[in-house]
């Protein structure tokens, strides 16, 4: 298996040679490409999933009612000592 230390070098230079911007649509898509081959490897989980009924129903939000704001109140001062 690969140390921290050679995963460490190994993105650096995917960093050099690919960029910040590169790397990261890279990773999306190595992401993407891992959930499908999971849901792909695993016919049965999937088909379980499926089988739960699904909400037809939903709640409606509630609307939150404006918040009312307090009136500022005037800043005490203290009395200056002479």
């Amino acid at each position: 298996m690969f140390r921290w230390e050679d995963m460490l070098v190994i993105l650096a230079v995917g960093l050099i040679l690919f960029g910040p911007n590169k790397l990261v649509d890279f990773a999306k898509s190595l992401g993407t490409a891992f959930t499908e081959f999971k849901k792909a490897a695993n016919p049965e989980g999937s088909n379980a999933q499926a089988a739960q009924p699904a909400l037809t129903h939903a709640a409606p939000a509630r609307a939150r009612a404006p918040r009312k704001t307090a009136a500022k109140k005037p800043a005490k001062r203290k009395a200056a000592r002479t």
